[in-house]
C-alpha cells in the first residue's frame, strides 16, 4: 500500500446511560491530530439526557437511537453497518484518546495490507508509560479501544449476534487469524479507561464471558480440539468464580452454553487446526517474553 494514500476513518461509540463519560470520550476524538472523516455514536435506549446532549453539542454526528438495550456486540455492530470509512475505530464511552491515538493506527495500516486491526494501549487516568515497546501481532484485542479494516466485516462477519456483551472479541479475532491476518498490538496509540461504574457488574460479566467462550469453542474450534478446550474453560472459569464469589454466575454461563450445544453444533464453521496452534504459540510466547 502506498503510505501517501489517505485512508479514511470513522469513530464508532456505542453508550447506555453514560452521558456525562461519552461527552467527554467525543471531545478527545474532536482533539485528534488525524481527524477522523465521520463519527457514529449508537445510543442504546439511553434515559439520561444523552441523545439530547450530543446533538446539541455536537450537530454532525451521526446518533443512531435504538429502541432497547441489544447489547454490546449488536449495538457495535449496528455502528460499523453504519460507517463509511476505510478504517473504524471503537472508542469506549467511557474512555478517552491520546491527541494521536488515531494517527498512529492509520500509520500502521498503511504499512501493510494483511494488517486487520490495530489495537491500542489501555492506561488508567494519569499513568503513565516509561518507555514504548514494540508493536507485535496478538490473538485478541480490546473491543472498546482498536481500528479494523472496515472491509473485513463482509469478508469474515461481524461479532456475533447471540452475544449481549464480553468475549466477542476472541470469536472475530479467531475468524480473523484464520485468513492470515494480523492483529497489531500497538502500544504507541493510547487510550485512557476510567471504567464507570455506571452499567458494571463484574459477577455478570462472569456469567457472559464463560457462555460466550465455550459458545466460540463449540462453533468455531476443530473438533480435535473442542472437548479438552471446553474442559480447560469450565475449570478455569469455575476456579475464578470461587475466587470471586461469582460461581453461581459461571455455573449458570456454562450450563447456558451446555443447553444451547445441539444449536451451536449445527452452526459449526471450525476454524483450521493450524489457526489454533498459532493462538497457542501467541500465548505461551506472551507468558514467557
Amino acid at each position: 500500500m502506498n503510505n501517501t494514500q489517505k485512508l479514511t476513518i470513522c469513530v464508532a461509540i456505542l453508550t447506555w446511560n453514560r452521558c456525562k463519560h461519552v461527552l467527554k470520550a467525543i471531545d478527545s476524538v474532536y482533539q485528534q491530530s488525524y481527524q477522523p472523516d465521520e463519527i457514529v455514536l449508537v445510543n442504546s435506549a439511553s434515559n439520561d439526557g444523552t441523545a439530547d446532549n450530543i446533538r446539541g453539542k455536537y450537530p454532525n454526528i451521526k446518533i443512531i437511537n435504538l429502541h432497547r438495550n441489544l447489547g454490546a456486540p449488536e449495538g457495535k455492530n449496528i455502528a460499523y453497518a453504519n460507517c463509511n470509512s476505510d478504517i473504524i475505530y471503537t472508542l469506549d464511552d467511557d474512555g478517552w484518546l491520546d491527541v494521536n491515538a488515531l494517527s498512529i493506527c492509520i500509520d500502521r495500516f498503511k504499512q501493510d495490507p494483511k494488517i486487520a486491526i490495530v489495537a491500542s494501549s489501555i492506561l488508567a487516568p494519569g499513568e503513565q508509560i516509561t518507555s514504548i515497546e514494540p508493536d507485535k501481532p496478538h490473538y485478541t484485542f480490546g473491543g472498546g479501544a482498536s481500528a479494523i479494516r472496515r472491509s473485513l466485516f463482509d469478508e469474515v462477519g461481524y461479532y456475533p449476534h447471540d452475544y449481549f456483551r464480553q468475549s466477542e472479541e476472541g470469536d472475530l479475532a479467531l475468524r480473523l487469524l484464520d485468513k492470515d491476518y494480523t492483529i497489531l498490538w500497538c502500544p504507541e496509540s493510547i487510550m485512557y479507561h476510567e471504567k464507570s461504574p455506571i452499567n458494571r457488574n463484574e459477577k455478570l460479566f462472569h456469567y457472559h464471558n464463560a457462555r460466550n467462550e465455550l459458545h466460540t469453542i463449540f462453533r468455531l474450534y476443530p473438533a480435535i480440539y473442542v472437548i479438552p478446550f471446553a474442559f480447560q474453560k469450565i475449570i478455569s472459569w469455575n476456579l475464578l468464580g470461587l475466587k470471586t464469589g461469582s460461581v453461581h454466575y459461571t455455573i449458570a454461563g456454562i450450563m447456558a452454553a451446555i443447553i444451547k450445544l445441539p444449536k451451536l453444533l449445527s452452526e459449526r464453521n471450525p476454524v483450521s487446526v493450524s489457526t489454533i496452534k498459532k493462538i497457542i504459540s501467541m500465548k505461551i510466547n506472551d507468558r514467557n517474553p
